[in-house]
């Protein structure tokens, strides 16, 4: 196409643009919010936005998207032409109005970004719509009150399906906390979507600076409980995790750090669609197991005391031990074999050997890398997230992982 061409199209979809913007009064409306500021620095500010949307990975998507429209249109069309030609014509057709609905089950497979969304909502006013699904958890009201002297606890951020948010949280989720008492509620602000739940700081011990803060026991536990908690969120939503002990003091400061990361957040949350190696651990704690009923009198090892490398620690029964090793390797092969079902490749790094050592911290079990097609990751989660309670009872804690996905709220 020539450039004057293509120069002389662009204007003519401005035009169309500037009409349907100006006849919309669902837009008209959520204009209200900015009549307080400068007419002018509201526009340039929407204009920036609009320039941002156009040259990011968003456009492929909005191109992709009307592609969609444009072919189940004449999708629909030619259907309509062939039922014409099988039955005789007794009265003029009238035109057939294609729904939405109709658009979407004739619409081509959609993209890369979109294979992991159940269902798409082509009614929706803002672009993020096409990049998550619906209230993925059930929840209620918010009842839990908030003081600026509280400390928060913060998981991790997935889009907000409704993306009015304020900041102000509105619902909580039938979800507890790391301590296992707090429910998790949710903060919506803009596009984006925080997890985090309100802590006692009755029950840790505080710093100098006055924070929360935990002993050796505490971390052993609630580092379990993180990772069990962002792989049940993450089995329903796309989630960006944040790391282990990301705390904060007041709701607004929580809010403010949103604000001040909050293209950081976009750009992290649309990165993570695009991923399809992840990282998975298994680890184990072996105090646990080795007071565990279920594994020190059920397993049958196979290795004997001289095909260890490491010595027995002083005053630790080696059988028990080998006993112990012997049915983490089990549980390390299991796993793998279920993750395998479900990626398109997979390449171990380490899996626990019979001659390991007892360790007295969280020991890896299991460490593989998988790809995983964007159409399955979903599914991938979900498996992880039932493989954590099939194996509740040993304790056992997944961590799902990208290097290139790690996100720091704040230094």
């Amino acid at each position: 196409m020539k450039e004057n061409t293509k120069r002389r199209l662009s204007e003519l979809i401005l035009e169309e643009l500037s009409e349907k913007i100006r006849s919309e009064e669902g837009l008209r409306q959520k204009l209200e919010a900015f009549t307080d500021l400068p007419v002018e620095k509201v526009a340039e500010a929407m204009i920036k936005q609009f320039e941002y949307l156009l040259s990011s990975d968003l456009r492929d998507l909005i191109i992709h998207m009307i592609e969609q429209d444009v072919q189940a249109e004449e999708d629909s069309a030619a259907a309509e032409i062939e039922r014409e030609d099988e039955e005789p014509v007794e009265e003029v057709p009238q035109p057939r109005i294609v729904s939405m609905e109709d658009r979407s089950a004739r619409a081509k497979p959609a993209d890369e970004f979109l294979k992991d969304v159940p269902e798409l909502d082509y009614s929706a006013e803002s672009i993020m719509e096409h990049f998550r699904p619906k209230e993925p958890f059930p929840s209620e009201p918010m009842d839990i009150p908030l003081g600026p002297d509280d400390w928060y606890y913060l998981y991790g951020f997935s889009y907000a399906p409704d993306s009015t948010g304020k900041g102000i949280p509105t619902r909580k989720l039938a979800l507890k906390g790391v301590d296992g008492t707090a429910s998790i509620f949710m903060i919506d602000y803009g596009d984006v979507r925080f997890y985090s739940h309100k802590m006692n700081s009755a029950d840790y011990s505080l710093d100098k600076r006055g924070r929360p803060t935990l002993n050796a026991q505490g971390t052993i536990d609630l580092k379990y409980n993180h990772e069990k908690i962002l792989n049940v969120l993450r089995s329903e939503d796309v989630l960006v995790p944040l790391p282990f002990w990301t705390i904060l003091q007041g709701h607004q400061n929580i809010i403010t750090a949103i604000e001040d990361r909050y293209v950081d957040l976009l750009r992290a949350l649309i990165d993570v669609h695009d991923i399809v190696e992840w990282e998975v651990d298994v680890l184990t704690f072996d105090d646990f197991l080795l007071h565990l009923p279920a594994v020190v009198e059920d397993s049958k090892p196979r290795m004997t005391h001289r095909d260890t490398k490491h010595p027995a620690v002083k005053g630790r029964d080696i059988k028990l031990t080998e006993k112990v090793i012997f049915r983490e390797k089990n549980f390390a092969q299991e796993i793998h074999n279920e993750l395998l079902l479900h990626a398109l490749k997979a390449k171990v790094d380490y899996m626990i050997r019979l001659d390991s050592a007892i360790m007295n911290d969280w020991k890896s079990i299991l460490s593989a890398r998988y790809t995983i097609t964007k159409d399955k990751r979903r599914t991938f989660c979900q498996t992880i997230a039932h493989l954590q309670d099939q194996f509740s009872s040993f304790r056992l804690m997944f961590r799902m992982t990208n290097p290139s996905n790690r996100f720091i709220l704040f230094s």
